[in-house]
């Protein structure tokens, strides 16, 4: 039978009884392909199209230890040394002169921070509560001589990273207080 012919068959079965179809049917010769051959050409191209699987060298993994390693150091040096600051930060260092023995000591007092200093805005407020606020983020003792000072409403701020002597020297710019600061006290007139 042509191809025409089959074609044509299948296009328009329903004018073809079933005797017909099947004779066509056999009349088909389809090989069947062997399947192992296949399967071990198909294995075959796709090997070729993967790539290569990357091995590591000695020289390679020598370079991957160098570089852990001294990335570790380093960070090990930096929490350190943000250790090492911080207890500094801590500690106060006093140089005592004894003449009569002509000799010179160092004192080392541990100061009280407790809390983490933060920037400060003061809007409207009282004296006594910008003073309590020194008191906390510098450790300062603070001595009213002048009780009527402490409802002194004022307007202030500062940043975190502010020293006293700034902060003092900034509210003595207001004419109704006057503070001195001296060996960790704060005195207001």
């Amino acid at each position: 039978m042509k191809k025409e012919d089959k074609i044509r068959m299948l296009l328009n079965m329903e004018q073809y009884n079933e005797e017909q179809l099947d004779k066509m049917l056999e009349d088909s010769n389809i090989p069947t392909p062997d399947t192992e051959k296949e399967w071990q050409r198909f294995k075959a191209r796709k090997l070729a199209q993967q790539p290569k699987q990357h091995r590591f060298k000695p020289m390679q993994w020598a370079a991957m230890f160098i570089t852990l390693a001294a990335l570790s150091g380093i960070s090990y040096a930096a929490i350190s040394h943000f250790v090492s600051a911080k207890e500094d930060a801590n500690v106060t260092t006093t140089i005592v002169v004894d003449e009569k023995a002509n000799a010179v000591k160092t004192a080392s007092v541990e100061e009280k921070t407790d809390t983490v200093r933060t920037a400060q805005n003061f809007n409207n407020v009282q004296l006594q509560d910008i003073m309590n606020q020194l008191n906390k983020d510098f450790g300062v003792k603070v001595v009213f001589n002048n009780e009527n000072a402490r409802k002194i409403r004022l307007y202030l701020s500062w940043e975190a990273d502010d020293k006293l002597q700034d902060i003092v020297n900034r509210i003595n710019h207001f004419e109704k207080v006057h503070l001195s600061l001296s060996d960790k006290t704060i005195t207001i007139e």
